[in-house]
């Protein structure tokens, strides 16, 4: 498992867009990453709640963090993570500092891991949650993923 700094640095500087949207790897596990966007009033939309592109950014960013912590040794072997299709369902407006919240099983790890191994590639889904200050789930995604070996 990679550390928690380690996965921050790696988030920021592979993807410099989550440097723009701001936000902060909070926890990650073997199993779960949690990452979290602070308030703030630029990323607000005409109504006064978050908007719908920063909350679908936490959300690419946190599945994105789940993978790094999950496979960040098979990327410094040449495997490259590529996010290949997301679904997003907003459930509430979202206000306030924002959490998202991904988990993959070690299980599907195992398993992912070992198609890699055999065909160079693998194909996942990283489920996520993002939740307001109180706790409330405002959106979900579940973000598809491609881990591919690098070719030389």
């Amino acid at each position: 498992m990679v550390e928690l700094a380690t996965v921050q640095r790696l988030l920021i500087e592979g993807v410099p867009f989550n440097r723009v949207l701001g936000v902060r790897v909070a926890a990650v596990t073997d199993e779960r990453a949690e990452v979290a966007l602070p308030d703030a009033p630029e990323r607000l939309n005409h109504v006064g709640t978050v908007h719908a592109a920063v909350i679908f950014g936490l959300g690419e960013a946190t599945s994105g963090a789940m993978v790094l912590a999950a496979f960040g040794d098979l990327q410094a072997s040449g495997v490259i993570p590529l996010a290949a299709e997301a679904t997003i369902r907003y459930r509430r407006p979202s206000s306030g500092e924002l959490r998202g919240t991904a988990t993959l099983p070690r299980e599907g790890q195992a398993r992912i891991r070992e198609e890699v191994r055999q065909t160079g590639r693998a194909r996942f889904t990283v489920p996520v949650q993002i939740t307001d200050g109180a706790g409330a789930v405002t959106a979900e995604l579940e973000v598809s993923w491609a881990l591919v070996t690098r070719r030389e």
